[in-house]
């Protein structure tokens, strides 16, 4: 039971700092005036390097395999890019066009995808079950984007259109890498992952060309982005499946969109109808009961 627990907490912890790192993103597009474009590419570079690192201290042969297979090469540059780069990317540009809550939401529909993809792959019907769930999720989502006003969208139409490719792009992410990952383990997968990630997102926005106020206050923002809500944040989710199963890992991942909405709602008084809270109940438990389906 106590080992339980600290698998527990630690998977909590993760999703914590992760919706934190959502909320500091936020800040610094806001208040500081820093582009999503550019948090991506300093992002990736820095968590890269230090995931990277830590996979050549725990293994230093096996740290370039993954470039001495072809097949594994081109799968390992599909992952930077459409899954790593396009998560990111996609992601906070969610929340400079809205806030981190919409976004974190939102993204956090991306088991409907990967449902969606397994479907499409079998050619066979979701159960009904599922197609329920996956419809409760689509009604989750309109009642959040709408205020529950049908087609009259209150989120933007680029905030939304973003934050379905974050989704999809998660869904990406979480199924393209899993043979990778199996067969170079996750520090050597996820760093090259970022790293190569990076440098696409630098030829889009060099990290040099800041375009952002640097001070006391917005680097340290830019510290919980990087260092806490992407390197310790990985760091401490992967320690938590030494203690329980990734399924219960990923089901505890939910405390982000929880967190990153209470920390909206005190931090920048974002007020949420009972209509929205409905669809975020709806988002919530129907993405709880697929990821168990998947």
């Amino acid at each position: 039971m106590i080992i339980k627990t600290k698998g527990i907490l630690a998977a909590c912890g993760a999703a914590s700092l992760w919706a934190i790192s959502g909320v500091s993103g936020q800040i610094l597009f806001n208040q500081f005036h820093f582009s999503a474009s550019w948090l991506v590419s300093t992002r990736l570079l820095i968590a890269g390097i230090v995931l990277l690192l830590i996979a050549f201290f725990r293994n230093q042969k096996q740290i370039f395999q993954p470039f001495m297979n072809q097949r594994d090469l081109v799968a390992l540059l599909a992952f930077s890019v459409l899954g790593m780069f396009l998560v990111q990317f996609t992601y906070f540009k969610t929340i400079e066009l809205s806030n981190a809550s919409f976004a974190t939401i939102i993204q956090y529909t991306g088991p409907f995808f990967v449902v969606l993809y397994e479907s499409l792959r079998g050619k066979r019907w979701p159960s009904l079950i599922t197609m329920f769930l996956m419809g409760i999720t689509l009604f989750g989502v309109t009642l959040i984007a709408s205020h529950g006003e049908g087609i009259n969208l209150f989120a933007s139409i680029d905030s939304l259109c973003w934050g379905i490719g974050s989704a999809i792009a998660l869904a990406f992410y979480s199924i393209q890498p899993r043979n990778l990952l199996r067969k170079y383990g996750s520090f050597t997968i996820v760093g090259w992952g970022m790293i190569l990630g990076s440098i696409v997102a630098n030829l889009y926005h060099p990290v040099w060309r800041i375009d952002g106020l640097i001070n006391t206050a917005s680097f340290s923002q830019l510290v919980i982005v990087v260092v806490f809500g992407t390197a310790i944040a990985y760091l401490i989710y992967l320690s938590s499946l030494k203690f329980i199963s990734s399924a219960l890992a990923s089901i505890l991942t939910a405390f982000e969109p929880i967190l990153a909405t209470i920390l909206s709602v005190f931090l920048f008084h974002l007020a949420f109808s009972w209509i929205e809270f409905i669809g975020f109940a709806c988002v919530l438990g129907s993405i709880l009961l697929l990821q168990k389906r998947v």
